[in-house]
Formats: structure tokens, C-alpha cells, sequence
């Protein structure tokens, strides 16, 4: 619709092809196998899984655009993978007796 008012429409096959190809992959799996794993795993310990996927962009990130981490970026990591972790062990989850 956007595209219409802004006269950028493109009804060339191969782009809305690969768009749409691009929304199954990204969006579609995504929301597949978090469902799926919901289903063996709970709720709770697939949440905890998924946050790892924020570590993974940043990561890539830093190698596809070949940049050096920062220091606050480093001490932010650093913070953000301490509370994954806990999140997600094994230890973490258990009720104190």
C-alpha cells in the first residue's frame, strides 16, 4: 500500500519472489520452531533459549561489517551474558528448598 502512494511499486516477479521467500525464512520458521519447542521444552526454558539469539546478531554483525567492539559494548555483552546464563541453567531454575 505504501508503495503504491509512493509510486515505488515494482511487480517485477523475482523481487517479490525473494521477499516473500525472505518473510517464510525469517518470520515464518521463527514462529514454527519456537511453537515447536515451546512444545518439548515449556515456556520457560524455550524464552530463556531464544534471548541467546540477540548475542548471535551482535556477532554477526561485528563480522559481516568487519567493526571492533567497543568497550561499552564489550562491558554491555559481558552484563548481558551473565543474565542469560542464569536464566537459562539448570541451577537457576529450581526452587530453593
Amino acid at each position: 500500500m505504501i508503495a503504491a502512494v509512493t509510486n515505488e511499486l515494482s511487480l517485477n516477479m523475482q523481487y517479490i519472489f525473494f521477499a516473500l521467500l525472505l518473510g517464510f525464512m525469517a518470520y515464518g520458521l521463527s514462529i514454527f520452531f519456537y511453537i515447536y519447542a515451546q512444545r518439548y521444552l515449556g515456556a520457560a526454558k524455550t524464552s530463556a533459549y531464544y534471548a541467546v539469539s540477540p548475542f548471535i546478531g551482535a556477532v554477526l554483525s561485528l563480522i559481516i561489517f568487519r567493526e571492533l567492539p567497543s568497550a561499552s559494548f564489550l562491558a554491555a555483552l559481558f552484563i548481558m551474558a551473565i543474565g542469560t546464563y542464569f536464566v537459562s541453567s539448570e541451577s537457576g531454575s529450581k526452587n530453593p528448598p
